[in-house]
């Protein structure tokens, strides 16, 4: 190979090594953002049952949602031997602890069972369902002091009484049987309570076709956002 076309070999090798290095040192333009730990947690709706005297019932049952309906909450009251006249009550706080805001709130009784009472050996075939007064108090107060309204019942002012005598566990029953159509309370915000006394009475013209006789009730509240 003449010297010439060493040189010229050089000089062409060393122009594509630079050529090379050239390209190497240009920049590229980049931009990125990110949004990140994106989020959507639901709330909870539950409800506390609490008999004044008893223990906190949650519509839970416990810490899972799951099921949301709970059915072993306190018995409000169990009177028996009782005669024309007698009458009796319950206090009762209603909570909602969960956090989100319910727009609805309604008590009702899927139905009233009349049958003859424990331990009576005798008994009249009447219906004390239809007979065995029921009035329900809202108060505004946890010591239920100050009235707030009588949801039904017979009633003085804001006052429940028993001067309606039609008034009865059988006749709520009837009209207040579901959550569909249960008597309306309001809305129950997140945290805050509601405070009733349930009160029922045997009417003083109760005859002989009661004696020996039983109603049994449930009382369910329902709450929805």
């Amino acid at each position: 190979m003449t010297l010439y076309r060493k040189i010229l070999l050089s000089a062409a090798v060393v122009i594509v090594l630079a050529a090379g290095v050239g390209f190497g040192t240009f920049a590229t333009f980049t931009a990125e953002t990110d949004n990140p730990g994106n989020v959507f947690a639901q709330g909870t709706l539950v409800l506390s049952n609490q008999k004044q005297g008893g223990s906190v019932c949650l519509s839970t049952g416990g810490s899972s949602t799951d099921t949301n309906v709970n059915t072993g909450c306190d018995q409000l009251f169990n009177l028996a031997a009782k005669k024309p006249g007698d009458s009796g009550t319950a206090n009762l706080t209603l909570k909602n602890a969960g956090s989100i805001d319910a727009s609805t709130f309604k008590v009702f009784s899927p139905t009233c069972t009349a049958a003859d009472a424990a331990g009576e050996t005798y008994h009249g075939t009447g219906n004390p369902c239809t007979g065995v007064q029921l009035y329900v108090q809202q108060w505004s107060d946890a010591a239920f002091s100050t009235p707030l309204v009588c949801l039904y019942g017979g009633a003085a002012g804001n006052t429940c009484n028993f001067s309606d005598t039609t008034k009865t566990l059988g006749d709520f029953a009837t009209n207040y049987s579901n959550s569909s159509n249960g008597l309306s309370i309001g809305s129950l915000t997140a945290g805050s309570s509601a405070y009733f006394t349930i009160g029922v009475k045997s009417p003083s013209t109760a005859g002989n076709s009661l004696q020996g006789r039983k109603a049994t009730q449930d009382f369910d509240w329902y709450i929805s956002q």
